[in-house]
Order: structure tokens, then sequence, then C-alpha cells
């Protein structure tokens, strides 16, 4: 599947530019080209996001520590410096495939504590698991993973992602979502962490919910069927399983659905993905009724389709984000 933000094999141009500009840094640039880099970085939101990644792909692999780090100050040119920048190419290639590497390995064995997979605010990211597994992550949102001979256990740490599940018998694939578990075999779900709630949304298989005994309140099993949803809160409460929504299953696409849902609900959905929010001036609109089809990582196509719908005017503050309010 293709989305925005979602990693495949593809050729990604800025990432490729990204590479050569973290390259650069590293073997000691001019003063020039850190203008030039400023510039390119500033210039796209996609380029600071893929940087950043790569620079924390750097950071978190102890190869790194081996190659010198981007210097503050001036230094002087060394008497080869393609020699110098080919060095350090290898060396930040080497450390962003080790990256990979570790997740695999811990995962595999457990013994290095939990692999963490991250999105970053508009990335819809797709992974594969070493088992064959598959985990979609939505907008900012954190799994971690961690492996071991008897059991797949993941916990949602924060947002939203899609699990496709590979089926092994010895190994039970289990997710941990706030005060509960949710365990699957050979399955996909959707498991959404919400604040004061978390959601699971089964499409194929079957999936047990388990929420374990309280003071007061024993322990609970829940199994769902295809096409059914189960909420469950941090007061340990759990509503009976209801049909899900067509619409809220297409996320993975970087298309938001929604029916005959509140604005303000449509609105809060839309942000998570941006950095340019969308405010709704005036309370009286937040109840009004929304049905239709968006791209996520597009809050000013947004705006205007709703203010259309509902007759508001769109304008950007001093922050730069969009206020949609009843028009005069």
């Amino acid at each position: 599947m293709a989305a925005p933000g979602l990693d495949s094999g593809a050729p990604d141009p800025v990432r490729e530019q990204a590479i050569a500009w973290l390259v650069r840094l590293r073997a000691g640039p001019t003063d020039r080209e850190r203008v030039e880099f400023e510039d390119w970085y500033a210039a796209d939101p996609r380029h600071a996001d893929t940087y950043d990644a790569l620079l924390d792909s750097w950071e978190d692999t102890a190869l790194a520590a081996q190659v010198p780090a981007a210097r503050r100050d001036p230094q002087p040119a060394p008497r080869h410096p393609w020699m110098k920048v080919a060095v350090v190419a290898a060396a930040v290639l080497l450390v962003l495939a080790a990256g990979s590497l570790v997740l695999t390995n811990n995962m595999r064995n457990g013994t290095d504590g939990p692999a963490m997979l991250a999105s970053r605010v508009g990335e819809i990211r797709e992974i594969a698991l070493e088992d064959g597994s598959r985990v979609t992550l939505d907008t900012n949102s954190v799994v971690r993973v961690n492996y071991n001979d008897g059991q797949r256990r993941l916990r949602l740490e924060r947002g939203r992602a899609r699990f496709e599940v590979a089926h092994d018998a010895r190994r039970p694939f289990v997710v941990v979502a706030g005060t509960s578990e949710v365990v699957a075999h050979g399955t996909v779900f959707d498991v959404d962490l919400r604040e004061r709630q978390a959601l699971v949304s089964l499409l194929q298989g079957s999936v047990e919910v388990r929420q374990p005994a309280a003071a007061g309140t024993p322990a609970r099993s829940t199994m769902l069927r295809p096409g059914q949803q189960l909420a469950f809160g941090d007061t340990r409460t759990v509503t009976a399983p209801v049909a899900i929504r067509a619409a809220e299953t297409r996320w993975p696409s970087g298309m938001l659905s929604f029916e005959d849902v509140p604005l303000a609900e449509v609105v809060a959905s839309a942000n998570r993905y941006n950095r340019t929010q969308i405010v709704l001036g005036d309370p009286e609109v937040e109840e009004r009724r929304f049905t239709g089809t968006f791209r996520a990582g597009e809050p000013a196509q947004l705006a205007d389709m709703i203010g259309s719908m509902f007759g508001l005017s769109v304008r950007r503050n001093q922050d730069g984000n969009l206020m949609l309010t009843a028009a005069k």
C-alpha cells in the first residue's frame, strides 16, 4: 500500500538529499554549505522531518560514535576533502543500515530490551517484522516490540496502529494497550489509543481482548468477530462490541473518511496529521455533522471543504493556523 510518509523500496529523492546533507555536515561543512543546508531544511516540512529521522537513527546507533560529529565552528579544510567525505559517507550508510539490524535482533531475542517503532506527525509508516507480520503506524504513533521464544509481545504507547499478524501457533501475538491485552492468531486488526479509552477494530480473523482483574472487578475476556469494534477505558470498563464503520478503516491509505460525525471530531482527527492546525472559531459549529473524505496531509484543502459545506469563512491567524468562523 502507498501513503504519504510510507516506507517503501522505491527511491525517495528527499531521503537521498537528506543523506547527502548528513554526510556533508559530518565531514565538516563550509560556511556556504551551512547556509545552503539551512535553506534546504526550511524549504519543505518533508526536508526537516526526513533529515531529523535520519539524524535520530544516526544518534541512536553506537557506530555513530566512531565518526566525527558536525562541528559548530568552521575548521580548516582537509588536504583531500573528497577522501574525508567518502569515508564519512560509507560510515553513515553503515550506521543507517545497522539501525534496521538492531531492530530485527532486538525483536528476535528480547535480550536487548524492546525495539521501538515510531512515526512522526503526518507520517503513515508500514514496517515488516522479522516473523512476517506487519505493523502500520498512524501519525505520531509509538509501538514497542519484544519478541522471544514463547511470545510476540507489542505495546502501543501512543497513537494508532494496524497489525497484520503472521500465524505462529507456538508464539501468541499480544498487543498491550492501556490496561488490556489483545491476543491474535493470524489476523488483521487496528488498535487506537485515545486519551480516555482504547479501541480495537477487527478486520480479519479473530482476536481476544483480555482485561485483568482489579479491585472489585473480575478479569474479563471478550472475543471479537470480523467487522466488530470494542472500546475499553482507563477505568477498566468495557463496552459491548459494535459494528465498525467502513470509513474508520481507510486511514492507512492516507485518506480520512467520516460518516455523519461531529465537525469537532473531524477537525481533531485531521489536526493529528499536521503542524498547521484547523481551529473552529465558533462553538456552535462544532456539533454540525460531517460526511466526506479528504487527504490527511492537506489542511488547507479540508478547511476550504468545510467552509463551503457549512458557509464558514476561512482565514489564517498570526500563528499560521486556519480559523473557521461563521461568515458575516
